[in-house]
């Protein structure tokens, strides 16, 4: 189940605006706007993968050869097997190509509703979108913008009663949690980590117990010698 955060990360394809400060969905596109992306291209990061099963700490580095950017650094505190070192390039190989840029627009449109606010942030309530979360309506969704600066510092996902997306398919517990930060100080925003937790049934007999944390973590600054 490798993959399953990384799957969802991320997020929201929109266009820049801005308006006054009501104008919630402007002030969510500013927010999310801040946000590098592509960050990829001139900073190298530790990325840090936590399941059930195992700790896996990878680093990547985009000065070197496309197929040496990856280095497994070691998985449950002990250095990686060659086996396991080809599974991380494959695995990053199949991401890149099946993932690329692809987004997920999780904030319906319009859904946007303000729910608190102080001199630090604003914090918004919204209705995720059902093309990629399905049982909405069980499903309570937030996120919160920073003022100093205006991006988005995380959304937070979790189910409030059990949901049923299809036959003999129960799930007791769905959590998510997308956080961003500066990747240093004066450095772009960017994803930090992705938390995901499932719990439930399938098929009435199947159990489902999944949890992947991800974290991205030690930016360094290393764009491409010309």
């Amino acid at each position: 189940m490798r993959h399953l955060a990384t799957g969802v990360l991320l997020v929201l394809a929109s266009t820049v605006g801005w308006a006054q400060s009501e104008d919630y969905q402007a002030l969510f596109e500013r927010a999310v706007e801040a946000i590098d992306w592509d960050f990829a291209n001139e900073w190298a990061y530790t990325e840090t993968t936590l399941t059930e099963d195992d700790l896996w700490v990878a680093r990547f580095d985009p000065r070197q050869e496309e197929q040496q950017r990856w280095t497994l650094i070691s998985v449950d505190g002990r250095e990686p097997s060659d086996e396991q070192r080809e599974k991380l390039a494959h695995d990053k190989e199949e991401h890149a190509d099946s993932n690329g840029s692809q987004r997920m627009s999780v904030v319906g449109d319009g859904t946007l509703r303000l729910l608190e606010e102080n001199d630090d942030f604003w914090l918004f309530g919204f209705t995720p979108e059902e093309d990629d979360i399905e049982c909405t309506n069980y499903v309570d969704a937030t996120l919160k913008i920073i003022k100093d600066g205006h991006y988005l510092e995380s959304i937070a996902l979790r189910n409030s009663e059990v949901i049923r997306p299809g036959f003999g398919t129960r799930i007791t517990t769905f959590k998510m949690l997308l956080s961003f930060a500066a990747a240093a100080d004066g450095g772009p925003i960017v994803p930090r980590s992705v938390k995901v937790q499932l719990r439930g049934r399938a098929l009435l007999f199947i159990g489902i117990d999944e949890t992947e944390i991800v974290e991205y973590s030690d930016f360094e600054y290393a764009p491409k010698e010309d």
